[in-house]
């Protein structure tokens, strides 16, 4: 019988749902492990490794405990980057602040080393590989892996010598030789819409929509991330927070238009699992980020547009399964799925790792984590 090892911070409403897609599919429950007793080397991931053991990484949210412990763990790498640093032990003494963004490129390279130092000897199957997990965790390697291959992408905004854009001065000059006068700008490594702005200047206007709040007090400035979607049009306030996210690193792509439900603008959410597109929930948007927890509604695939025919929904299907194979050791992924105002072109957006948590969507009958577990058994008995 397999033995799942569920490696998450255990408050998280993923562990139950696992838990209950192994219980319903007559398989004993995952021990889980958390990963602040990881960080803290209270226990070690190979006293628990055989072939027949599955590792499941899940999203490590909702534990500024763990935040802290990535930060710190972070702290001696990339000794040249132009990202906010803290030394480790000023990191593990960080106060809750809730929302605050910061540190976020240390707690990156924390996350991106912890991964490879847990795995590196392990024996057994690991979903999804800490190879692709550290790489869909970087959108500009991610979305350029996906270029590469020849997958429909939004056209990326890169300085000379594709380098990632490192103030708003370059970027707006960028923006102005190339005419490019809408774009989207995302935290390299945020999940979750923190650090997105989109952003348009045309004529002398300019205006961020963005999930960012900034706050200026005592002679500081800090940015928290926000579900109440915020609108800039002070140059200087933009530039507060284009300069301090590009000093996170950035990916800049062009804004597309989507196509519209009942007036408003959406995206689809798709689940590839072993290779197939399963689930999937439409996005409608009252802003120009999507993301269901920002307020926004979701729809059943049944309520597409009429003017999608199916056999352009299976070729967009198909194009996410294609995304998917971009890496080849994860066994599920989320992939957003932008569709024109045409309903015949379509973009991946981007790739999460942990994009399988969509409650209450279901592909024949089955939840992600049952379709998951059913698969993995699957395979398992041949």
């Amino acid at each position: 019988m397999l033995n799942f090892i569920l490696i998450a911070n255990p408050e998280t409403r993923r562990v139950q749902l696992f838990q209950q897609a192994l219980e319903r599919c007559g398989v004993p429950p995952a021990r889980s492990i958390s990963y602040a007793d990881l960080l803290a080397c209270r226990c070690d991931l190979a006293q628990f490794d055989s072939p027949d053991t599955i590792f499941r990484f899940d999203a490590p949210e909702r534990s500024f405990e763990v935040d802290r412990g990535f930060i710190a763990a972070g702290a001696e790498l990339e000794p040249d980057g132009r990202h906010q640093r803290i030394s480790a032990s000023a990191a593990v003494q960080l106060p809750a602040d809730l929302g605050r963004i910061w540190y976020q490129r240390q707690w990156y390279l924390g996350w991106r080393q912890c991964l490879k130092t847990w795995t590196a000897n392990l024996q057994g199957r690991i979903l999804n590989h800490p190879d692709d997990i550290i790489i869909m965790f970087d959108k500009v390697r991610c979305q350029q892996i996906l270029a590469t291959a020849g997958i429909p992408v939004p056209p990326m905004l890169f300085d000379d010598r594709n380098s990632t854009i490192t103030s708003y001065d370059r970027l707006c000059t960028l923006m102005d030789d190339r005419k490019i006068d809408r774009v989207f700008i995302k935290l390299a490594h945020g999940s979750s819409a923190s650090g997105v702005v989109a952003y348009e200047r045309r004529n002398g206007y300019e205006r961020a929509i963005t999930t960012v709040e900034r706050v200026a007090e005592g002679g500081e400035l800090r940015f928290y991330n926000s579900r109440l979607i915020r609108q800039y049009r002070a140059t200087d306030a933009i530039a507060d927070i284009v300069n301090f996210l590009a000093s996170e690193s950035i990916q800049v792509e062009t804004w597309l238009p989507k196509a519209r439900l009942a007036g408003r603008e959406f995206d689809v959410r798709v689940v590839v699992i072993g290779g197939k597109a399963r689930q999937a929930v439409i996005r409608v948007g009252n802003s120009p980020m999507t993301n269901l927890h920002l307020g926004n509604d979701r729809r059943e695939i049944a309520d597409l547009p009429p003017g999608l025919s199916p056999v352009v929904w299976e070729e967009m299907l198909a194009t996410c399964e294609r995304a998917a194979a971009c890496f080849p050791n994860t066994f599920y992924c989320g992939i957003d799925l932008l569709i024109a105002p045409n309903l015949r072109e379509h973009y991946i957006l981007e790739l999460n790792a942990f994009g399988d948590l969509l409650q209450g969507i279901t592909w024949q009958g089955e939840d992600t984590y049952t379709t998951q577990v059913r698969m993995l058994l699957t395979e398992y008995l041949k």
